[in-house]
């Protein structure tokens, strides 16, 4: 997992979903293929959860 700092969230997953982690994998893919090429995955220890994030304005890092 990359970190960026000021992202944008574009997706958020609870961890207790199944297979949650490939899930995000496969959104933040969706998101690169679009408007948001530098889109990934982090880790949301406080909320549980997967978030697909992007730099802010969606611009490769």
């Amino acid at each position: 997992m990359k970190h960026c700092i000021n992202a944008t969230v574009l997706e958020r997953i609870p961890d207790s979903a199944p297979g949650a982690n490939g899930h995000a994998e496969e959104l933040a893919a969706g998101h690169r293929a679009g408007e948001h090429p530098s889109a990934h995955v982090h880790y949301d220890f406080p909320g549980a959860a997967f978030i697909v994030v992007a730099p802010q304005g969606g611009a490769s890092a």
